[in-house]
């Protein structure tokens, strides 16, 4: 590339706001300092993962995979029947996603399903310290990786759209480097949330480790031009395009934000990273999950192509709006695989405001 065009991205780079300044949801004064709170909503889920971590250090390598699986299954059922803070949370994100039309049945089937699959990726994250590379790689097969090889042999940069389906996006990471991959995750990994609790605070610090295993950009630490050494580079940039933003219409609106239309709802994705991909001409492709008899869990590779050709906002707000009907076609399909589901905050980033008719809860602010 020639040094003038690099100067310019690296520039233009510089410009993208972090996870700190890209709207008011992360300028509220309160949001400024880290407070300690003894106990908040969850934190059942954190206590129940972390007691049951320390005791799986007992258990053979072989065998903890096997027990996580069957963990995983119990504690949802003693989740959802002491009907905790997450399971209601589930619910009522569920409901306003669902409808009220939908069967009381398959809502609370799809409760009890997403609260097993929480906790199970809770325990596989904490758990990957112990796991080998083979075993981290069994952890869900692929279909349609033969794609991403064939772009990576191109000698063409890649960049991969995940969601929180099924296995959690650092696990997805975890897998595809354990295969070889060349990949660089954009994950919150290592900076704590605002008032994390106790238990939250164990929980996560344990997290953070896991981005000393493969390569991790965390966007809150400022600008990172390590994204543009993997696009150079010719490498797996891997990000999850799911950080709502609820807009703040006594600000301006950023250059980087634009609006798109999400489970009938009117919300807004950032446009930088993908601003930067289209100039370095990378491949792109998706991964979501696909639900399979038994306890097997598969990853849906597949190729996405660009609807536009330009880096305009109008353009490429097109390209994300394309992506995101893709994953919101595969919510309304599997929703207990959509683990955004456990938010207590999910109604109020998923702007309640509708273009169409009200969904179910829309009007609840979560």
């Amino acid at each position: 590339m020639l040094p003038v065009i690099q100067h310019q991205l690296e520039k233009e780079f510089d410009m993208i706001p972090t996870m700190q300044n890209q709207s008011a949801w992360h300028r509220q004064p309160h949001n400024k300092t880290h407070h300690l709170r003894l106990v908040s909503p969850g934190d059942v889920t954190y206590a129940l993962a972390s007691l049951f971590l320390s005791s799986m250090q007992l258990v053979p390598a072989a065998q903890r995979i096997r027990m996580i699986d069957k963990a995983s299954r119990l504690l949802a059922r003693l989740l959802y029947a002491a009907n905790v803070f997450s399971t209601q949370t589930i619910r009522q994100n569920l409901n306003a996603v669902l409808g009220p039309s939908s069967p009381p049945e398959m809502l609370e089937r799809a409760v009890q399903r997403l609260l097993s699959m929480t906790i199970w990726n809770s325990l596989i994250i904490n758990s990957l310290p112990m796991l080998s590379k083979e075993q981290i790689v069994s952890l869900a097969s692929m279909d349609g990786i033969s794609c991403l090889d064939d772009y990576l042999a191109s000698d063409r940069p890649v960049l991969i759209w995940s969601y929180h389906f099924g296995v959690h996006p650092v696990i997805v990471a975890a897998i595809l480097y354990a295969r070889g991959y060349p990949i660089h995750a954009i994950a919150h990994a290592r900076q704590m949330p605002v008032a994390a609790s106790v238990f939250q605070r164990f929980y996560l610090r344990r997290l953070g480790r896991i981005s000393n295993q493969f390569p991790v950009i965390d966007p809150r630490e400022g600008p990172q031009h390590t994204m543009l050494d993997v696009l150079r580079n010719k490498e797996c940039l891997y990000i999850t395009p799911d950080y709502m933003i609820t807009v703040d219409e006594t600000k301006p609106k950023s250059a980087f934000e634009v609006s798109i239309d999400f489970l009938e709802r009117e919300t807004c994705l950032q446009t930088g990273g993908l601003r930067l991909a289209k100039r370095f001409k990378a491949q792109v492709v998706t991964v979501l999950s696909a639900p399979v008899n038994g306890n097997e869990r598969r990853l849906i590779v597949e190729p996405f192509e660009f609807p536009t050709p330009g880096l305009t906002p109008s353009e490429l707000q097109q390209d994300l709006q394309m992506c995101m009907n893709r994953f919101e076609a595969h919510v309304l399909t599997h929703p207990h695989l959509w683990l955004d589901s456990k938010r207590d905050d999910l109604l109020k980033r998923l702007n309640s405001t509708s273009h169409n008719e009200p969904v179910g809860m829309g009007n609840s602010k979560g």
